[in-house]
């Protein structure tokens, strides 16, 4: 039975009649019947404070730990005026409420028997709110009866909600497997309660995953909605949405962040976007074939092959990716991902005729089958891999050896924390002033790690036909 609004009085008719009715029934049985043991009983809330038009909810358990079956049992939920009922569930029979006051009948209640209940309210006024509970049944002489009391608060919770996005930092092909950031940051003074962050995909967007991935969300439509929880003054939160274009064009990427019941002093700051020019491969014509056998290196545990890569065209090209197909191993030295399917950039441009060596890395170590036809070339906007600032985003990482081997390449040995991530910076003066990222990021395998600069892809060229070379080495967040 469900009656919203019904007068206390009909509602105490009910309650007597039925009472009575389940009474007569019982003394017919032989008279009221002791409890023997009692009720399990718990109520909690879930918080003890709130904001005015605000909501706290009331979880009630129920277990019958007599020795009978109870032919009937209530729990009565007795609220001050100041609380308005908004929703309720029950595991079992029905409920009335008048005013703020909700009882719920759970019917018939056998041994052992479990009902879980709860109650959503809504205080309409600053001050306590009490809600005293109590479980009572005409099969037994005692009751059950607790108090819950949550503050209702028109104090404010000030907090300055921020959300930042970062693209994609190198040029995006069609059927890049690429990724962007967001950041949710509380520059506070408070800390915030309830942080929604909404991110919106645009159309023509594959997504291929969120990282961390312990983070849940919600889809609705092309938004990813994402409960952030409390979010302390001075907190941020971290996500990377990995996304796959499937069309050349202008993708639109935007985020937005706020949070019920506080207030944003700047919201300026609440919303983000991006805007992501998604192209084809340029023109030329690039191919790029193998010309070494694969050999094992006793000095990474890598299998190697280099291959020679040639601009055929008649134009010169600013930069080139090798796409790696069919493999049967991974290219360690990997750097991206296009429709599923490695690459490897050659960092440097090609005039008409010219070319270049790269060394492939595949792991696990061994010989496998491979033909030219795996590899495809394609000329592509010359990448980007100045580092980002040190400051705030990295660590510098004291490097605790450098060595010229036999072979002209560069072996730089520093400490790391296994399984953390690590990137190379290499510049021709020591100042860094036109340092790049010699990708990919390194993931330590042990506490002191080996990285070795054989030249492209990693380099735009071999450390041998550089006159002098410095490095630095960043620990990444």
């Amino acid at each position: 039975m469900m009656c919203f609004g019904v007068s206390f009085c009909r509602m105490e008719f009910f309650l007597r009649l039925r009472i009575w009715v389940t009474l007569a029934a019982s003394l017919l049985a032989g008279g009221l019947r002791a409890d023997a043991q009692g009720f399990g009983f718990s109520v909690t809330d879930s918080a003890n404070s709130i904001l005015v038009n605000n909501s706290v909810t009331y979880t009630i358990n129920v277990t019958n730990l007599t020795n009978i079956s109870l032919s009937d049992a209530l729990v009565t939920n007795l609220l001050p005026s100041s609380v308005q009922p908004l929703s309720v569930t029950y595991s079992q029979g029905t409920y009335v409420t008048y005013g703020s006051v909700v009882v719920f009948d759970l019917g018939a209640f056998g041994i052992g028997g479990i009902a879980q209940l709860s109650l959503t309210v809504q205080p309409t006024a600053a001050g306590f709110i009490t809600n005293t509970v109590t479980l009572t049944s005409i099969s037994v002489t005692n009751t059950a009866s607790t108090n819950v009391v949550v503050q209702a608060t028109n104090a404010v919770i000030q907090a300055d909600l921020g959300v930042a996005l970062a693209g994609p930092v190198q040029a995006v092909i069609t059927n890049d497997w690429t990724a962007y950031g967001v950041t949710v940051t509380n520059l506070g003074p408070d800390a915030a309660p309830n942080v929604i962050l909404t991110n919106t995909l645009p159309s023509g967007v594959i997504l291929l995953g969120v990282s961390p991935s312990s983070q849940t969300y919600s889809v609705v439509s092309s938004n990813l909605i994402f409960n952030l929880g409390t979010l302390a003054s001075g907190g941020y939160v971290n996500l990377q949405f990995a996304i796959e274009p499937t069309n050349a064009g202008v993708l639109s990427l935007s985020a937005s962040v706020g949070a019920a019941g506080v207030l944003d002093p700047n919201l300026t700051n609440n919303t983000a976007s991006s805007n992501v020019t998604v192209i084809t491969y340029l023109s030329g014509t690039l191919v790029a074939v193998t010309n070494s056998p694969q050999t094992t290196d006793l000095q990474n545990g890598l299998e190697e092959q280099s291959i020679l890569l040639t601009n055929t065209g008649s134009t010169n090209v600013p930069a080139a990716r090798i796409v790696v197909t069919g493999l049967a191993k991974q290219l360690f030295n990997a750097v991206g991902t296009n429709n599923g399917s490695p690459y490897v950039y050659y960092s440097a441009g090609l005039t008409a005729g010219q070319s270049a060596t790269l060394l492939l890395q595949y792991a696990p170590r061994g010989l496998f089958p491979f033909t030219n036809g795996q590899l495809q070339a394609y000329a592509v906007p010359l990448p980007n891999w100045t580092p980002p600032a040190a400051t705030g985003t990295s660590t510098n990482v004291n490097i605790t050896r450098i060595v010229k081997l036999t072979s002209g390449n560069m072996l730089v040995e520093f400490p790391a924390t296994l399984g953390r991530n690590y990137t190379v910076v290499y510049s021709d003066n020591v100042l860094f002033s036109n340092a790049m990222v010699a990708p990919p990021s390194i993931t330590a395998p042990a506490n002191e790690v080996q990285w070795i600069d054989y030249g492209p892809p990693t380099t735009v060229s071999a450390p041998a036909n550089s006159t002098v070379r410095f490095y630095r080495v960043m620990q990444n967040p």
